[in-house]
């Protein structure tokens, strides 16, 4: 079954995939194609599994034939996107990622800037309201973005840097099939921030 997981950026999609699916990551740094991995944990996250991450580069017809492409896999297969209108085409299978500590999207949004480089910058702020700085822009649009889009499935974030606190979020939400391989890639994916 195809578990889409949408958020936006800076608010640690990438972790979350890592620690629910290790089929998701991959050990190698050895690519036939120049693009840029996902990491997570040390670890690259497959391009396959973050896809959509770049939705607006796809036609919906191509965001069909991926999605399709998972839902024929006998198993659950986690995802990341940041499509939000594509997901609701979806709404039941996806996962929205979501902050109730309002005082943390700050820090979300600092990450954000702080993680890409220009061209994705330039990419987010096409996207938001460009009223102060960036930071300040990007924060607010998530703020909004959280009031105005509400899935079923929402997973809070609030106690990210707590990992007992999050471990147990993960688990009572997801119900982790390897806690043991969570908490080792949230530990690893810490230590690397």
């Amino acid at each position: 079954m195809i578990k889409p997981i949408l958020f936006r950026g800076g608010m640690c999609g990438d972790l979350i995939l890592g620690m629910l699916d290790q089929t998701a990551l991959l050990s190698t740094t050895h690519w036939q194609k120049s693009y840029g991995h996902s990491t997570c944990g040390g670890k690259s996250i497959k391009y396959t599994r973050t896809f959509l991450k770049k939705f607006f580069q796809y036609t919906d017809q191509q965001k069909t034939r991926y999605y399709e492409t998972f839902k024929k896999i006998n198993q659950d297969v986690y995802f990341l996107t940041h499509d939000t209108d594509f997901s609701m085409n979806y709404k039941t299978e996806t996962v929205q990622i979501v902050c109730s500590d309002i005082e943390l999207i700050d820090h979300f949004a600092k990450r954000f800037h702080d993680l890409h480089r220009k061209q994705v910058i330039d990419e987010a702020r096409k996207m938001i309201q460009n009223n102060k700085d960036f930071i300040s822009d990007y924060k607010e649009s998530v703020i909004q973005w959280q009031k105005v889009f509400t899935f079923p499935h929402q997973f809070d974030i609030k106690n990210i840097f707590n990992k007992d606190l999050f471990i147990r979020d993960m688990d009572n939400f997801f119900r982790l099939q390897n806690k043991s391989w969570a908490e080792s890639i949230y530990t690893r994916h810490v230590e690397l921030w």
